[in-house]
Formats: C-alpha cells, structure tokens, sequence
C-alpha cells in the first residue's frame, strides 16, 4: 500500500465544528485536554489517581470475557500482556469503540482502531515511564440493530433477517452465518475475501452472541497488535457505577447536561444528544427500556432498585462516556465527528463527579483505490478530487479545458463591459439611473451561463475519457455517498491485513490533521 496525505480541511471530512476545536477557543470550556501530545500528558497526571480496585476488577473481568468466548490468550501473548499491565498503576489506556456490526462492519471501524493501536505506541515511546495499551469498547449494550444488521456489498444491501429486540450484544447469532455464505455463493472473491468470509461463517455459527463474535473476529485479525477488546455489559464493571445509577434515577445529572448543551449552542452547534431526565435504561428479556420515571418500573427507592438490577441497567448515549471513563484508566479516547459533538455536551456531566473528560483525538480518514488507477489518474495535487465534478474532469483535458475557459473569460468580458458602460453614463448623464434595466440583463446573462454550465457538462459526460475520471469522483470521492462510512470491510481486506509497523507510522496523532489517499 501507498500513503497520500491531504489536509483535512480541504476535504469534505472537514466541517465547522472539527475547524472550531483543533483551531479555535470558542469551544475550550467544553473540555478539558487539548487533542495534542501536551493534552494527554496532563490527561496521564489527572488520572494517575485511579483505583486499583477497578483495575483489578476490570483485569479480572477481561479474563473472563476472552475465556468465554474461548480465547486461548497463553496463544495471545501480547494482548495477555497488555490486560496484565492494567493491574500497575502506570498504565494507561487509549480508547476508541463502536457498535458491533456484522464482520466488523464500514470501513470507518478499521480506521478508529488503527488510530488507537497506533497512539497507543507513539505514547509508549513519548512517555516512557507509562505504558498504554489499546481498547476496543464493543457497543453491545446498544439497540439499534437497524444501524448493524445490514452489509453494504458493492452497492448492494444484505440484511440480516432477525425479529430480536434489545441490546445487539446479547442477540443470538442465528441467520447471520448464512449472510456471509450468501455472499460467499453469489460473488466472485479473492483469497483473503473468501478466507474473511469463510472465517465469519464459522465464528458467528459456534458464537452464542452477537458480542461474543464480533470479539472473536476482530481478535483474528488484530489479536498481534495488542488490542483489547471490551464489552461493558458486564455485573463486575457496572458494580462500581452504582452511585451514578442512582444520581441518575434521582435526576442529579440533568441540568449539567442541558447546561453544556447550552454553551454548545451558544458557540453555534447543533447538540447532537436529546438531553433526558435519566439516562439509563432497563435491559429485559429481549427488550431495551428507557426509564423515565421509577415509579413506572418499581415502587422501590432508587437505592433498592440499583441495588437489585444494576447488571442489567444500561447508561444511553448521554452515561456511557462517563461510564466509560469511571472503570478505565483512560486518557485518550478516538472519536468519530458526530461523537465528539455529543461529548462536548457532556463537560457539566463530569463536573458534577470532579472527573476530567479525556483528551478527545477525531479519527483519522482515508480514501481506498486500487493501484491500477494510480498512474493515469493521481499524478497531479489529490486535494483536487474533493472539488466539484467539472473542474476535476477538466483537469484531465487541457484542450477542453482552454476551450471553456475562452467561453467563460467572453461572457465575463460582456458583464464588464456593461458595468463599464453603466459607470460612462451615470458620469455623462447625471441623474441617469440605468441599474433596474441593468439588473435585468445581468439576470439574463446569468440564466445563459447556467445553460452553458449544462451544455458544458453533457459534453463532459459524453467524453470517453472524462466518464472514467467522473466514475473514479462518484466511486471514491463523493460527498453524499462516503466510501470509509458505506463500505464493508470485506470490500477493502488489504488494510485489515496492515502490519503494526504500518499502522503506527500511518494513524494516530501524527495524522490528525490528515486525510490519506491509500492506493492498494
């Protein structure tokens, strides 16, 4: 593979609100580190406190999720490793999760973990008295299965068939196998495609849940890095956020929330969370229930009621990063756009418990295109692919280009020369206001280069040429249809592949700021 790297902000991964955090001040008040080297080293001290009780719980408990999904670990040396270190009270983790789709999921996922193996080792060699080990956090305990239970396929959708309900992570696994074997069946694969696919097969047919297969084939395939893999919907972790449980069922949170939202407002950004009364919900048989109010559910005390089903309570989307941050020893937590503008909401929530948010690194983003397209294509500045579908194809016929731009530079000569005439006559013929008649003209002028605009992109389109280099824009750098959030991980198996060595020059802090063109 080949690395490229653009600059963010001059792509469509950019937008105003990523600008205002890595560039500005009008959102400091919302967090607490800086996303930078200096913002984690004092992330390392704020958390330096943290509780050897929850380490060794969440050791303990690591254990006992890998054995039951049947991990050997003594085969998996470096990830035994990395949960051992957690007991020391020098290290640290680097955070980055998400919900767990079918086969790992878009494109997108590869990327968040990339970028937290690879800050994982750049941390290792800036503070070498610390350790940092990377985690996974599995969103079993989410219920949106709309949102995983569909493989996008070369433009075709594969659904998962299921009439299951509640928290993905404790779904049975019937049907999804059969998925991939269809895949399987009706497409002509490659090697590693057909081995990915094959290995899902088998992983999600002896797996009893959803959760349990989705560690299984992510460890598969990045077991070597040292990667963590967690699922928080566990009895052991959620003890120790008990009192939070019940500050949330006696509605202690609330205002901070919507005060943070408040500000985020104010800066000038949409809040992304609905903020609630109580943030958790009740996890039954099958169902994920939003708690509103006790009394609908119990006429226990909140205290009795925690007490009672705090295994089976479940933080939504407002909690689970405070949840997070209350049984790891993070630092630094890798977060896509949206997600760190609903923890931007969140600074008042962490307040309240006097616990520092994280030091919050957006995700690196990255274009996948197949070699053979390189040469003819990509010799010229790649920023270019993330302009408009004319001036693109263009670029890539001189000829055309020259021509339209004589047609552009005459219209424009006609609207100067009127301006030009309009300012002889006010100077001749004082009084002599001529601008509505003028206005109308320009009007007239303008609907003309719309239809030059037309006729011009119709003969770009019936260029031989020019249809492969819009086919290229469409297929890889089209703002409505984004490759890294619509395509499978199947599509792309060459990356899945990567070496540590490549992740670790290719992802993480160093490249922030970047969007990597990766011919493969």
């Amino acid at each position: 593979m080949e690395f490229f790297p653009v600059i963010r902000d001059k792509t469509f991964f950019s937008n105003s609100l990523l600008e205002a955090y890595y560039k500005g001040h009008k959102l400091r008040s919302l967090y607490t580190y800086t996303p930078d080297m200096k913002g984690i080293g004092k992330a390392i001290k704020g958390k330096s406190s943290f509780s050897q009780q929850k380490r060794n719980h969440l050791v303990q408990d690591l254990y006992r999720q890998y054995d039951e999904a049947d991990i050997n670990l003594s085969k998996s040396r470096v990830v035994q490793e990395n949960i051992d270190k957690l007991k020391e009270s020098n290290t640290f983790t680097i955070t980055t999760g998400q919900q767990i789709h079918l086969g790992l999921g878009p494109v997108y996922v590869l990327y968040k973990v990339f970028d937290a193996i690879a800050l994982s080792s750049q941390l290792n060699k800036k503070f070498q008295n610390q350790n940092f080990v990377p985690i996974f956090w599995m969103a079993s305990e989410d219920h949106d299965l709309e949102e995983i239970a569909s493989i996008s396929f070369f433009g075709n959708q594969l659904k998962w068939d299921t009439n299951q309900s509640g928290a993905v992570g404790r779904m049975n696994t019937k049907g999804v196998a059969e998925l991939f074997q269809d895949l399987i069946d009706k497409y002509q694969l490659s090697d590693i495609q057909q081995y990915f696919l094959q290995r899902a097969v088998q992983i999600y047919r002896q797996s009893e849940n959803l959760a349990i297969a989705f560690r299984k084939l992510l460890h598969d395939y990045l077991g070597h890095t040292g990667l963590i893999i967690l699922d928080a919907d566990s009895k052991l972790l959620k003890s120790s956020f008990t009192p939070v449980m019940i500050d949330e069922l006696n509605y202690s949170n609330n205002q901070a929330i919507i005060e943070s939202s408040q500000k985020l407002e104010k800066a000038g950004f949409k809040r992304q969370l609905r903020v609630r009364s109580c943030n958790l919900f009740l996890l039954q048989k099958n169902d994920r229930v939003r708690i509103d109010d006790l009394a609908d559910f119990s006429g226990e005390s909140p205290v009795d009621f925690v007490k009672e089903n705090y295994n089976n309570l479940s933080p939504n989307a407002a909690l689970r990063p405070l949840y997070q941050e209350w049984i790891l020893p993070n630092v630094c937590t890798v977060l896509g756009s949206s997600e760190l503008n609903y923890w931007l909401q969140l600074k008042g929530l962490f307040d309240n418990y006097e616990m520092p948010l994280p030091s919050m690194i957006v995700r690196t983003s990255a274009v996948l295109i197949p070699f053979k397209f390189q040469e003819k294509y990509f010799n010229n500045d790649l920023t270019e692919w993330f302009e408009d579908e004319n001036p693109i194809a263009l670029k890539h016929d001189q000829e055309l280009a020259a021509e339209k731009e004589s047609h552009d530079q005459k219209l424009e000569s006609i609207k100067s020369s009127i301006r030009v005439y309009d300012q002889a006559i006010l100077e001749t013929f004082k009084g002599v206001k001529l601008g509505n008649k003028w206005s109308k003209l320009m009007d007239k002028l303008s609907d003309i280069q719309v239809i030059m605009d037309m006729k011009w992109s119709q003969r770009i389109a019936s260029s031989a040429d020019l249809k492969k280099v819009l086919k290229i824009k469409r297929a890889y750098f089209n703002p409505q249809h984004i490759q890294e959030r619509t395509d499978h991980i199947v599509i792309h198996m060459k990356p899945l592949l990567t070496n540590s060595i490549t992740i670790q020059q290719h992802f993480g802090i160093e490249s922030n700021q970047k969007v990597w063109i990766i011919f493969y």
